[in-house]
């Protein structure tokens, strides 16, 4: 499997995190039961998608969430408030 990291619109991804959070779909580092079995199932490399954030994002720090709501933007993203910039890891076989 390749992995690859893809820009997605960050207002369209600020959106989709405001409906994920309220049907309890919102995946945050700080829940870190369910960030571990998120990660570890679906094989994110997470140092690797943060340190990737880092050096995209000029003015802030990356932040790392997963959404599963069952559509197209299931998944796990950095993205940046102060930058206004959201990335999304794919896993492309």
């Amino acid at each position: 499997m390749q992995r690859k990291i893809v820009e997605v619109d960050y207002y369209e991804l600020m959106e989709k995190m405001k409906r994920a959070a309220d049907k309890h779909k919102l995946i945050e580092r700080s829940d870190k039961t369910r960030w571990k079995e998120y990660v570890n199932s679906h094989n994110v490399q997470e140092t690797s998608l943060e340190a990737i954030g880092k050096v995209r994002f000029m003015n802030g720090k990356p932040r790392l969430i997963a959404i599963e709501m069952g559509d197209e933007w299931d998944g796990c993203y950095v993205y940046s408030k102060e930058d206004e910039v959201a990335l999304k890891w794919v896993v492309v076989e």
